[in-house]
């Protein structure tokens, strides 16, 4: 029986695939071959809509277990910052560039520049941007307690849902949500954000 925090090979295994299997996956949801597909790709240059990057995230939740953010990063950042904080205008602040910058490691440095439009922002998202995300998920997910928090046993990965079963008493502790897990990291990088100043 595994201990908590560690991980099987077969998390390894799944781990170091990521980026490659995110890369099939936004294929198959565009219908074009793998090769056609590089991490740096832009999921609309790639000729992605909305629908699309819907199906994707359905295909990533189905393989992994793991539930994909609903909101995008901006949205994310506005539920709990001032917006204004972010955006003026229809045009991303400096702290918002700055919090772009931080949490999309993945994106051009030379886009991410004054002028830079919140709806310009979403055609930039990334075939890397995607597994980044997955990525981030899954380790959120090794690092869930393993002990059940209503009576202290042990709780199993369920196969089909991003949540977990307690095997002595049976409840159900669900995974957080991509959303949660996402809007914790970035109020840390706003933290990071208003500590330089």
């Amino acid at each position: 029986m595994r201990e908590m925090g560690e991980t099987s090979d077969v998390d390894h295994a799944a781990r170091d695939g990521v980026p490659f299997r995110v890369r099939q996956i936004v294929a198959q949801a565009l219908e074009l071959d793998t090769e056609d597909v590089q991490m740096e790709s832009s999921l609309f240059a790639l000729g992605a809509e909305s629908l699309d990057l819907v199906d994707m995230a359905f295909m990533i939740e189905a393989e992994y277990q793991i539930q994909f953010p609903r909101t995008d990063f901006l949205e994310r950042a506005s539920e709990h910052i001032d917006a204004e904080e972010l955006v003026v205008n229809g045009v991303i602040t400096e702290r918002g560039l700055e919090l772009l910058r931080l949490g999309m490691p993945e994106l051009d440095p030379a886009v991410i520049k004054p002028g830079l439009r919140d709806i310009d922002f979403a055609q930039m998202i990334t075939v890397e941007s995607f597994a980044r995300i997955t990525q981030r998920l899954l380790d959120a997910k090794a690092e869930f307690p393993r002990e059940c928090p209503h009576c202290g046993g042990n709780l199993i990965e369920s196969r089909v849902m991003p949540e977990f079963n307690c095997s002595s008493c049976e409840e159900t502790v669900p995974l957080p949500s991509g959303d949660e897990i996402l809007l914790k990291d970035l109020l840390q990088l706003y933290q990071q954000v208003q500590d330089r100043r």
